[in-house]
């Protein structure tokens, strides 16, 4: 008693309004959950009905989230199983919980305990609750509040039950279902066909007369909450719990067939009551509401998961009427102003309208409903088809529903309007986003286009007319003013969502030329205009007249135009840009104004994704004008300062702002020199592993980086102050490794003493440290190595040999090979960086090889020149040639002994490629392609690099007969002879004749 007193105190704490008790509560409670019993205590405070409601409330808040935290027999510190023996027994017996929010949590936890028990600890837990259910609805004897509370509270436990286990996928859940299935229709079918005559009864009982009418929301409203519990649970168990659903029980079809009319009576109740909505309690309406809603769900769910059996059950046909029925009869009021605008006018439930355009969107174009490729289908396919094509889909509603569609739902509404004034950049960019199946238009749009697609021939002709033809009456002057409107804007919209449909029959050119549309002087018909454009000029639209649409976009765009007309103004200007057909010099003469309306909207646009669309679109323009963009350069740089402070936090838009100036930096080529006081501060930023915004920024930064040094020319103060971050984004992550590596070699090729002077060692050190790693792969080894072969070639000794040396770099490359542990083809990466020392740093090599003992030297050079055969390319094989040559010059023994195993390669590198090398391999196959003409700073390094390897340029011939002769020099006469004897007589003669 005195434990249970003392959470009771603790749970009171937890539910003041004091935040420091509420903390200490808290951190008591954590505590206190690990303890054994605990989760049973807070089950007996919340079931005692004699402690305060909000201890009880917070009891179960407690408890629950302690059954998601501990229920579990893998959670740390999980409930006992002696425990969970306490609990469970219990929790379906306080179903008379009348308290809402304590009601909730309860259904919550026993649902919880439901999921992780049942079917393998609790396999019952579904009967014993159907059981309760049955218990509840047939005994009278119970006060008709309490049995109503019990019912609801024990439907919602149900529903949040099947909910659940719908979800699950493992096979014995699935089973389970399955097997559940039958047993919750036999018991909630006819609960739920006896509360609807229940409700039926309650509205003959009042005549009908049910506006304002106390005693019938008294009455029925527990019937609707009994009803919406069961159709929740009953309409997932319909979609997913039959493997075939033909082989339902009679129950279950029976509910679905009877769904349409209650879904329809229901409906007819709500707009009933929608008129007069004063008079009616809110959660009436509401429960009412989603009641409608939720039938639309279930049909919805079973036409995605059974296409087929959706057709062919016996009701779709009138289901589908009825929903065009509401389509077609809200269509003309969507359209239609009120003439009392402050009047009620008559309901229009959008959700429903736009459940029944979904319905009849997977009707018109679904997979399920085609044949194969084979041109075949089964039965069931072919009487599916032969229902929507005979009874649903007539050519007669067909002509009516385009007809319909394009007059009154894609016309745009005085809402969106209104949005245009209100929310301009909000409204942009719900049209982009891909939650189309929210919005009436946006369904209706989606619907019309793929009906047209798929009955082409039929309607495309018939619509192409109506497009390029006056409306007859709007000509008589048959039509007000607003049906005028809509009339145009719907043919208007018609034209650019079917653009792909009518290229055949509409020349979009011509119908441009005849409609002086942006002179209009209502902003939708120059937003529909701008629209238009950017629609057909991906389908048909001939190249000689883009500056045509160029003109009239630009004048879409001025700043004395709506802004949502500005912006898709530039959006359709993008797509233009980014189309095949592009000509950079037809579109150079509207780069000034181009820039001035970029320059204009991007003063009047407050959403970041509104600037990125703007940013993206100046990008594009770099891209694709190459060098055409080298004289705006100036104006696209000024715009950055404030670009980027106004981005200040949105890092997802500085990323944006990173890629419009690579593309400046990439397309100025050699020119962007003068840029890097300007633009190292923003690589700074974005690649400083001590700024957090490098986690968003670093990849577009390391990107920026490389351009700018690809394309340098020289490095002033402000690009050598970036390379202490080197070191450590080399130790960053394999993501950007290969990047970074390639700006350590830009800047050695740059100016290769001043940045080693300025930063070498640490890079070095790094280097060392990155080849050294065991757990990258192969690749990454050899792109650390090719870095460092760099610095080797470019840097003389005297300023980076004793930096290598610190770094161990040698010591780690030599006992790889020697150790033997790796691959071949791991090892001959180390092998071609010891060759290049050798070949570079001869002294060095030499110094450091003498170090070693006679057997360390001669396990190492044994396996060095046996990775010769593992190389491939040439000239990597006669850089180890020439440094087998440079190892020669010795006298350790070690390396001596592997003079015949040397042999052969040297008279092998001699007899296919002669003295020297005129071999050139392709420059960096990082350099992008297009500006081949621009980003030449960094390739002319590379093939001045390439022409002075010693691997090309020096004569082998001549570097084998001096080497030999220092060789004979350092051992005596006497002892050369006796190594060289231990040469294969053949090889040695071959050796001196490819020498002669």
């Amino acid at each position: 008693m005195d434990d249970r007193l003392a959470v009771v105190h603790v749970l009171e704490a937890a539910s003041s309004q004091d935040p420091a008790q509420v903390a200490r509560a808290e951190e008591s409670l954590k505590t206190l959950a690990t303890k054994p019993n605990f989760h049973a205590m807070l089950f007996d405070i919340f079931a005692d009905r004699s402690i305060p409601t909000q201890v009880r409330w917070m009891s179960a808040i407690t408890l629950k989230n302690g059954i998601d935290k501990y229920w579990k027999r893998s959670a740390l510190h999980p409930i006992k199983l002696a425990e969970k023996e306490l609990v469970r027994p219990r929790l379906l017996m306080v179903l008379n919980e009348d308290n809402p929010l304590v009601a909730l949590q309860y259904c919550l936890l026993v649902a919880k305990i439901a999921r992780w028990d049942f079917p393998r600890v609790w396999p019952g837990f579904a009967e014993e609750l159907l059981a309760h259910i049955r218990s509840i609805a047939s005994d009278q004897s119970l006060p008709i509040a309490r049995r109503n509370t019990m019912e609801h509270n024990a439907l919602y436990i149900l529903h949040l039950f099947v909910k659940t286990l719908s979800a699950r996928t493992l096979a014995v859940e699935r089973q389970a279902l399955r097997q559940t299935t039958p047993l919750v229709f036999a018991v909630l079918a006819p609960i739920y066909a006896e509360r609807i005559s229940q409700f039926h009864e309650v509205l003959v009982r009042n005549q009908n007369q049910i506006s304002g009418n106390a005693a019938f929301f008294e009455a029925s409203l527990p019937l609707l909450k009994s009803i919406r519990f069961c159709i929740k649970a009953l309409r997932r168990l319909w979609v997913f719990g039959y493997e075939k659903i033909e082989k339902a029980d009679s129950s279950a079809q029976a509910f679905y067939v009877a769904s349409i009319g209650h879904q329809s009576a229901f409906y007819d109740v709500y707009r009933t009551l929608a008129l007069d909505p004063g008079s009616v309690p809110d959660d009436y309406q509401q429960i009412l509401r989603k009641i409608v809603l939720l039938y639309g769900k279930m049909y919805l769910d079973f036409q995605k998961y059974h296409a087929v059996r959706f057709i062919t059950v016996p009701c779709a046909k009138q289901m589908l009427q009825w929903y065009w029925q509401q389509i077609a009869a809200e269509g003309p009021r969507m359209v239609t102003p009120p003439e009392d605008p402050d009047a009620a006018g008559e309901p229009t439930l959008e959700p429903l309208l736009v459940q029944g355009l979904e319905l009849y969107k997977n009707v018109v174009k679904n997979f399920f409903y085609t044949a194969d490729d084979n041109g075949s289908m089964d039965d069931e396919v072919k009487r599916c088809r032969q229902v929507i094509d005979g009874e649903i889909l007539t050519p007669d509603v067909i002509a009516k529903m385009a007809e319909l569609l394009m007059y009154y739902y894609i016309p745009l509404k005085p809402k969106d309007l209104e949005r245009w004034q209100d929310d301009p950049e909000g409204w942009m960019a719900d049209e982009e986003s891909d939650y189309w199946n929210f919005d009436v238009r946006r369904c209706a749009e989606h619907l019309f286009i793929d009906l047209v697609s798929q009955e082409r021939d039929r309607l495309a002709p018939e619509l192409a007319k109506l497009i390029m033809q006056p409306d007859e009456g709007m000509a008589n002057g048959n039509c007000s003013p607003t049906e005028q409107y809509y009339r145009q804007e719907g043919r208007y919209a018609a034209l650019g969502l079917c653009a792909n449909d009518l290229y055949d029959y509409v020349d979009f050119c011509q119908w441009l030329r005849q409609h002086q549309i942006v002179d209009s002087p209502m902003g939708v018909v120059k937003w529909r205009t701008a629209w238009l454009i950017g629609k057909w000029v991906v389908v048909k639209f001939p190249v000689e007249e883009r500056p045509r649409a160029y003109s009239l976009l630009l004048e879409l765009a001025r700043s004395d135009d709506l802004l949502v007309v500005r912006i898709e103004a530039l959006s359709s200007l993008m797509r233009c840009i980014d189309d095949w057909d592009f000509d950079a010099q037809q579109f150079a003469p509207f780069l000034h104004p181009v820039f001035e309306c970029i320059t204009g909207v991007l003063a009047k646009v407050d959403m970041p994704e509104t600037r990125m669309r703007v940013v993206n679109f100046l990008s594009s323009i770099v891209q694709r004008m190459q060098r055409e963009i080298v004289a705006y350069a100036e104006p696209i740089v000024q715009l950055i300062p404030p670009l980027w402070q106004s981005a200040a936090g949105e890092n997802m838009y500085q990323t944006t702002i990173l890629v419009l100036i690579t593309k400046v930096v990439e397309a100025l080529g050699a020119q962007s020199t003068a840029l890097q006081s300007f633009v190292a501060p923003l690589v700074r930023h974005s690649t400083d592993l001590n700024d957090p915004a490098h986690v968003y920024l670093v990849e577009e930064g390391i990107e920026l980086w490389l351009m700018l040094i690809r394309n340098a020319t020289a490095l002033d103060t402000s690009m050598m102050e970036l390379l202490q971050l080197l070191p450590g984004l080399l130790q960053y992550s394999s993501e950007t490794l290969r990047k970074v590596l390639k700006v350590v070699e830009g800047y050695v090729l740059v100016d290769a003493v001043g940045v080693f002077r300025a930063g070498g060692p640490a890079i070095v050190e790094a280097l060392h440290a990155l080849v050294s790693d065991t757990s990258l792969t192969t690749r990454a080894t050899a792109a650390g190595y090719n870095a460092l072969n760099i610095i080797v070639q470019c840097v003389p000794f005297d300023i980076a040999g004793k930096s290598i040396v610190d770094s161990n770099a040698l010591w780690t490359a030599f006992t790889c090979i020697h150790d033997r542990k790796e691959a071949a083809l791991a090892l001959v990466h180390h092998a071609g960086f010891l060759s290049r020392i050798a070949v570079h740093y001869p002294q060095m090599f030499r110094e450091f090889m003498s170090a070693q003992d006679a057997g360390q030297a001669s396990m190492f050079t044994e396996h060095w020149v046996g990775l010769f055969d593992d190389v491939g390319n040439v000239a990597q094989r006669r850089l180890f040639a020439l440094s087998f040559a440079v190892a020669v010059a010795t006298t350790n023994d070690g390396i001596l002994k592997a003079l015949p195993l040397m042999m052969p390669v040297w008279n092998e590198i001699m007899s296919d490629t002669g003295a020297s090398l005129v071999y050139f391999s392709d420059v960096d196959d990082e350099m992008p392609d297009d500006y081949s003409d621009v980003v030449v700073a960094e390739n002319e390094r590379r093939r001045k690099l390439l022409s002075a390897d010693p691997a090309h340029k020096f004569d082998i011939k001549q570097v084998l007969t001096d080497s030999m002769s220092e060789c004979e020099r350092l051992n005596g006469a006497e002892r050369f002879h006796a190594i060289v004897a231990q040469v294969d007589a053949a090889e040695f003669e071959d050796f001196k004749n490819q020498l002669n």
